[in-house]
Order: structure tokens, then sequence, then C-alpha cells
């Protein structure tokens, strides 16, 4: 997918982390680093809150894409809701598809809002399948990212 952006601007991934106490906001050089964040958020993140990715064009405000997944520790599930504009300036929605689902585990895509953003189970992945579909996210440009499941869905709910 083309997303939106000017022709002569790359796309930086950057991010929003709960980790020790602390909101972190990263911008990522290189997919070793998304891995390696992805490995501490696994070992000590703050699974109660939402993680939010971001591809912005260079110099742009607004992304062209957004990544939101949360994940469970204990139980080692994850989902992840992703939305992206188009060069046409069309909206696209995904959901995660998986194999995990749990009904004695509640994962959403909004911290603020868990209660109208309650993910279904059947979005539910294996939190090791999580970690490179981030890192496709930020660097591979292939939307959705391909080592997952996705489902096409209708408006996430978030602006």
């Amino acid at each position: 997918m083309d997303l939106a952006r000017p022709d002569d601007r790359y796309l930086q991934a950057t991010g929003v982390f709960y980790l020790s106490g602390a909101v972190h906001t990263v911008t990522f050089d290189n997919a070793g680093g998304v891995v390696a964040l992805m490995k501490l958020l696994e070992a000590e993140g703050d699974d109660s809150m939402v993680a939010r990715m971001y591809l912005t064009p260079q110099g742009e405000t607004a992304p062209s894409a957004n990544l939101r997944f949360h994940f469970n520790r204990e139980h080692q599930v994850a989902a992840a809701v992703l939305v992206a504009l188009d060069k046409h300036r069309r909206l696209h929605s995904w959901m995660t598809r998986g194999d995990a689902g749990r009904d004695d585990v509640t994962l959403v895509h909004d911290s603020w809002n868990p209660d109208d953003t309650a993910l279904p189970p059947e979005s539910f992945i294996f939190l090791p399948e999580l970690r490179p579909a981030v890192v496709e996210f930020a660097f591979l440009e292939e939307l959705p990212p391909p080592s997952v499941r996705w489902a096409s869905v209708p408006d996430i709910g978030w602006s």
C-alpha cells in the first residue's frame, strides 16, 4: 500500500510506550531498535497500557499509519489494530486474527476507554508473534504486516 505522504519524504517510525512507571516516546532508526524495545516491553513493559506506533512522513505532524497493540504477559497473548491512510486519502483498518483467544483475558486498543475498545478473542495472537509484526510495520512498508493474519474491519473507532 502506498501511504499518504509527499513523494520526496521518507516515513519515520515512532512510538509511545509504558515502561517502569514512565511514558517513553521513541523514534526508531532501524529494525534493531524496534526488536530491542519489544524485548524490553515483553519482559518489563506495563501490560495494562496500550502501546502506540506511528509512521509519519518526514516534516509532517499527522501520521499516515497508526498501530496500537496490547498484550498480557501472564497469558502470553496480544492483539493489534492498524489504521492507514493511502495516497488516495482512503482510510484502511485492520485487526489481528489469531488462535490465542481467551475468555479470561481482556485486551483493548485504547487504555483510557477500555469498555468501548475491547478486542474480540479472535483477534488474539501469541505474544511472540507480535514482535515481527511490529518490526514489519515500522520498516517493511507493507501493510498490513505479513507475519500475522489480519482482517479488514470497519472504522476502529478512534480519530
